[in-house]
């Protein structure tokens, strides 16, 4: 049984810290804005991706904002414009490479202990892009991101937002159309989501690499490139108010057909069935040098999980204890679980001439009704069921600080807790999905569309850190007698660099 509950573990980490490992990064500053608009990247940014009150407005209105006139251009007998061309193209070369060093190797998964692997990984690239972002028209704009992920060893379509808007002759209203591929990646503000800080990739290794089962992590953080595509509508009043309502749906990347059946889903270990709606609103208050902003999202997912692939991994665990096992699931009539994710976030800058701080984070709660066919309680069929509880509950709370002296040098203490229900069958070991780790960052940014980053990242809890820990040498059959995995076997040393040009 221990065995059957570490698979089902390691297919749901696909929601938590593992999916996101294989998720490209967020969007940064980008030449081609400074290009379109002729302002230096410092007045759009504090330091990238961090937008000031003037890059926000920017990005809501549609990338749109310049002081070129374009190169062609023509209007109708209505005066409408039928084709506005900039002179420049809007495209940009992302490029960034990670160096980590863990705190302890992991055992050699092909060789018995004390054999072990290397306690470091080089990422070069861990990721390297090409981005069209800026102005289509004079009312759309798009950011549109092709990436090579070294992780995933493989090119594929990466952030994608493009944006219709117009506003009022005052300026006091902006309004607008978003079609996005990320959740949460059309927003504005750093504290929550896919601008979250701090935003360098780092490959853990215990917690989401080999270990495979991923720090716990609402299911919105998973909700990324090559797994859904939404559409939305926004308003902006007076540089204060913001209000959207979007819904996305599933929109696999790389299946032989584009609708969601027993075959497809373990690609993102689901998938969203039908429609799931994402809400938000916020206020932000400038004054002088100082911003401010509170905000609220609210998220509903009707799930699909992936039981074909946790039935695998459970089938594979059964084997190697001479038993058999009936995989379970299937699309039709599926067993489909609902999320609902409800967050609070905030976010204070200070941009001076010299010094900026930064202040931002976010709480979400997230509920999860698990289907009656997947529950222990009520399951009937031949299979093992993969939740204890009807329903769980999870909460992550995150708080970022951050300094920069002149936009050159600077740093983050970020501070990340997780807490939830016991469900041994999804979670593994006593069942908590508890964990606490800190991120301690120095930068360096000679330039600004050039950082070097120094990062170290220190883990408290994983996992509840319950003892025996549940990624012990179980998780290792050919190494026995490994000696238990602590939570501070995932802290980390990142080197990086991260450039645009």
């Amino acid at each position: 049984m221990r065995l059957l509950k570490l698979g089902a573990v390691a297919a749901i980490s696909l929601l938590g810290g593992a999916t996101l490992m294989l998720m490209a990064q967020p969007a940064k500053a980008v030449p081609p804005f400074a290009r379109q608009t002729g302002l230096a990247c410092e007045a759009c940014h504090t330091a990238p991706p961090e937008l000031t009150p003037f890059g926000r407005r920017f990005k809501l209105s549609g990338y749109t904002l310049t002081t070129r006139p374009p190169l062609v251009n023509d209007i109708d007998d209505y005066k409408r414009n039928t084709v506005w061309l900039t002179d420049l193209p809007g495209v940009a070369v992302l490029a960034q490479i990670g160096y980590d060093h863990y705190d302890r190797a992991p055992p050699d998964t092909g060789q018995p202990y004390p054999a072990h692997a290397q306690s470091d990984t080089y990422q070069f690239p861990d990721q390297f892009s090409l981005v069209y972002a800026g102005a289509v028209s004079d009312k759309v704009g798009a950011w549109m991101q092709l990436t090579y992920n070294g992780q995933a060893g493989s090119v594929g379509i990466d952030n994608i937002d493009i944006r219709y808007s117009d506003h009022t002759y005052d300026n006091k209203w902006v309004w607008g159309i978003t079609a996005n591929n990320y959740v949460t990646f059309q927003d504005v503000w750093n504290g929550i989501g896919s601008y979250t800080l701090p935003n360098f990739n780092t490959v853990t290794l215990w917690s989401g690499g080999v270990a495979g089962t991923g720090t716990s992590s609402p299911i919105i953080n998973a909700l990324g490139p090559g797994s859904v595509g939404g559409i939305g509508a926004y308003v902006w009043f007076n540089d204060s108010v913001y209000a959207e309502f979007s819904e996305y749906h599933s929109a696999i990347a790389g299946g032989g057909t584009p609708t969601i059946d027993s075959t497809n889903l373990a690609a993102n270990g689901g998938e969203v069935d039908r429609f799931a709606p994402y809400a938000r609103i916020a206020y932000e208050y400038d004054w002088g040098y100082n911003s401010a902003e509170i905000g609220a999202s609210g998220l509903y997912v009707n799930w699909i999980p992936s039981v074909g692939y946790i039935s695998k991994q459970q089938a594979a665990a059964a084997a190697l204890a001479g038993n058999s096992y009936t995989p379970a699931q299937t699309f039709n009539p599926g067993a489909i679980n609902k999320y609902t994710d409800l967050s609070v976030d905030w976010q204070y800058q200070y941009n001076g001439q010299h010094n900026i701080f930064g202040f931002l984070g976010h709480i979400t709660h997230e509920r999860q009704q698990n289907s009656d066919q997947l529950v222990a309680a009520t399951f009937t069929g031949a299979s093992v069921p993969i939740y204890n509880n009807p329903t769980d509950t999870l909460t992550q709370f995150l708080v970022t600080g951050e300094y920069w002296r002149d936009r050159r040098y600077g740093g983050l203490v970020s501070f990340t807790r997780t807490t939830g229900t016991s469900d041994p069958l999804a979670n593994g070991g006593d069942g908590s999905p508890a964990n606490q780790y800190e991120v301690f960052e120095a930068d360096y940014m000679p330039w600004l569309n050039v950082r070097f980053i120094l990062q170290y990242n220190a883990y408290q809890v994983v996992a509840n850190n319950q003892n025996p820990f549940n990624l012990s040498n179980n998780t290792f059959p050919n190494s026995p007698g490994f000696p238990n995995v602590k939570a501070s076997d995932n802290n980390t040393w990142v080197v990086g660099l991260w450039m645009d040009y």
